[in-house]
């Protein structure tokens, strides 16, 4: 595959003279997006970890979007991600795309399917559809996706509902990678290489790099590659950038979730507000029903004696009466 942009990078050991704190996030979504495209060897080992293979079976490995490092970023381009065409084992080519992604914006899930389903519309068009490549969206996530379910890697393919064995396709893929979760790797995960890769991702000193790397050569290369992108002023001034922009986004996530739950617990006390009024308002309602009903009682007691009273003197009258006519 013809490229047109720089893809390696030569080993400087300087890097390991670095000590403390790195001034810099590893997980910088521009830093990701310079060393995958800058650092080939780097990419390969990310994408075999990904698939599970081994990296040997990559044969060849094209960036198809490539920007020119340093250059600014439009601060309204959310996602830097990087999409490759991967050829492996018998010439097969897929198309993967990769990014690194901090905050979880609102239709993020959409946006991952749309996106899939729009690479693989684009790959079938004009071609047949048996010979279509298949579409890998793969995310580094530092977020949990479903909270309800932690996972460290989520693989999502079309499957048979009545059936999860039975695949539908693997044409359309979307692995997701939980940096947030990397105690609940399974076996597997650590296999494949990708606890190590997120374990790098997480790393926020030289020491962590350093243990890494005296752990895997292949980590040695890359955060030497890292190392000397970061002395680079343009593209460190990018990645300062994009940690603002990160700090902006949950800045105002912060904010709108603060206010969201101002508005849930002003709204709960208004509703409690209410009950307790509602409460007052059936037990005045309660005393005055008990009195109404006791006057009602008592005027009915009252009626009846009145009643009763008239009747006795309707009684003496005509006994009086009685006896004036038994003694004429």
């Amino acid at each position: 595959m013809e490229k047109d942009y720089k893809h390696t990078m030569e080993y400087c050991g300087d890097w390991k003279k670095n000590t403390g704190t790195l001034g810099f996030k590893m997980n910088n979504d521009y830093l990701f997006r310079a060393l995958l495209q800058s650092d080939e060897e780097t990419l390969k080992y990310i994408i075999a970890s990904a698939m599970g293979i081994d990296v040997r079976e990559i044969r060849d490995i094209l960036v198809t979007n490539p920007i020119l490092l340093g250059d600014t970023v439009d601060d309204k381009e959310l996602h830097l991600d990087v999409k490759t065409q991967v050829e492996y084992e018998k010439d097969k080519i897929k198309v993967i795309n990769l990014e690194m992604q901090l905050v979880r914006h609102e239709g993020w899930i959409e946006r991952s399917v749309q996106y899939v389903c729009r690479a693989f519309d684009s790959l079938v068009h004009g071609n047949k559809y048996a010979e279509a490549c298949g579409v890998w969206q793969i995310s580094f996530c530092d977020f949990t996706l479903f909270t309800e379910s932690p996972a460290f890697l989520s693989d999502y393919m079309l499957i048979n509902t009545k059936d999860i064995r039975q695949i539908y396709t693997d044409k359309i893929r979307i692995s997701n990678i939980n940096l947030k979760a990397i105690d609940l790797a399974t076996d597997e995960d650590k296999r494949s290489g990708l606890v190590v890769w997120a374990r790098l991702f997480k790393a926020e000193s030289w020491e962590e790099l350093i243990m890494l790397a005296n752990e895997n050569p292949v980590v040695d290369q890359t955060v030497s590659s890292v190392w000397q992108l970061s002395q680079d002023r343009a593209i460190r001034e990018q990645m300062q950038r994009r940690e603002e922009n990160e700090y902006f986004w949950e800045s105002t996530l912060e904010s709108m979730r603060r206010k969201v739950e101002e508005a849930e617990r002003e709204a709960e006390e208004r509703i409690k507000e209410a009950e307790k009024k509602a409460e007052e308002t059936i037990k005045v309602a309660e005393k005055k029903a008990k009195e109404t009903e006791k006057k009602a009682k008592e005027a009915s007691k009252e009626a009846v004696r009145k009643a009763v009273a008239e009747k006795n003197l309707e009684i003496e009258e005509l006994k009086k009466r009685i006896r004036e006519l038994e003694n004429r």
